[in-house]
């Protein structure tokens, strides 16, 4: 059985079954326009490139790049433009196109996870509030078992961003829990190691 530590409000992922067969890594909106309007940014980008590596090789790296085919008012990247571009060379084994900020709305996210056979799954990204809140609201209504990643997380505004963790955590984890990046890296490599003993 192997947990996150310290992770809240409920030791993640639920029933000590982090298998990495069944694990993914989603990286949501690490563009050029949301990079501009995000806080933290640096950090932010380092730890979550810091778990793509450690991920790499063992279980999916999945990427979400949001963008609109409108010029309407709106902070979401203009498909085609600078903004709407990649902003972080990185592992990825599966690159999703959004047109709204939940990552499963008209785009192939959900199938190709459950394709996969992943069931388990640590999210972050940049103006998280948006894309990340968003999108772990359906994902955990779906099934799937999610963390999302405090310190791989860099919203627009930060009590927005705060509000947003909180309400996560509401009813005992209503959708999902919250840990950090060195303890599922030390929980993933416990994994790995459990796995190739067997």
């Amino acid at each position: 059985m192997i947990h996150v530590a310290h992770t809240h409000p409920y030791p993640w992922p639920y029933d000590g079954r982090l298998d990495l067969a069944a694990f993914a890594f989603v990286v949501l909106g690490d563009q050029i326009g949301l990079a501009a309007i995000s806080s933290e940014v640096d950090p932010t980008r380092a730890g979550l490139a810091r778990l793509a590596t450690s991920v790499a090789g063992r279980a999916p790296v999945i990427r979400v790049r949001f963008g609109t085919t409108q010029g309407r008012r709106s902070p979401m990247p203009v498909i085609g433009t600078t903004g709407w571009a990649l902003a972080t060379p990185a592992p990825c084994d599966l690159l999703v196109d959004a047109p709204g900020w939940d990552a499963t709305f008209a785009t192939s996210l959900e199938v190709e996870l459950r394709q996969r056979g992943i069931t388990t799954l640590a999210l972050g990204g940049l103006a998280s509030e948006w894309t990340v809140d968003s999108t772990v609201r359906t994902l955990n209504d779906r099934g799937f078992e999610c963390l999302v990643l405090t310190d791989g997380c860099a919203p627009v505004d930060h009590e927005l961003g705060a509000r947003a963790h909180a309400s996560l955590t509401m009813s005992g984890g209503i959708f999902g829990a919250l840990g950090t990046i060195p303890a599922l890296i030390a929980a993933l490599d416990a994994a790995h190691l459990q796995e190739d003993s067997r």
